[in-house]
């Protein structure tokens, strides 16, 4: 764990932050700023897009800690979030199909790092949805996903 991301946690812990069963949670505005501590006085560390997908870890007033998908840990306005899940696209390229089968045509083949809402799941497969409106079917293991 780096020391910038154990800062982090140490500073959530010491302002007493809850840590409650929530939602998934994403970024819902088109550029989020993830930042040291609770607060916009506190150093941004990066910026988050549309639909990133973020891990709950604790909650202090209306700021989240949140971590991302490569683990980095930061805190994020409440108004920044929306609640369900979103996902990340961790391989290389993902074909998005017109239905949850592997025999189903191609829609649009994604890189990694493109960002998806998730609209519905089923067994290994996840319909998605991205920032433009254009939306199909992926495998769930070419995913990571809002926790």
């Amino acid at each position: 764990m780096s020391v910038g991301r154990i800062a982090v946690v140490a500073l959530a812990l010491i302002l007493g932050a809850t840590c409650v069963w929530a939602e998934p949670i994403y970024v819902n505005l088109d550029k989020a700023k993830l930042r040291s501590g609770p607060g916009t006085s506190y150093k941004v560390l990066w910026e988050a897009r549309k639909y990133a997908p973020l891990e709950y870890l604790a909650k202090y007033k209306d700021w989240y800690v949140a971590r991302d998908y490569q683990g980095d840990v930061g805190w994020i306005q409440e108004q920044s979030i929306g609640k369900g899940v979103a996902a990340i696209v961790i391989k290389k390229k993902a074909e998005i199909k017109k239905g949850p089968e592997k025999g189903q045509p191609t829609l649009f083949t994604v890189e990694e790092r493109y960002l998806f809402k998730v609209v519905e799941q089923k067994k290994e497969w996840v319909k998605v949805q991205g920032a433009d409106g254009d939306g199909g079917w992926v495998l769930k293991e070419l995913l990571w996903m809002s926790r």
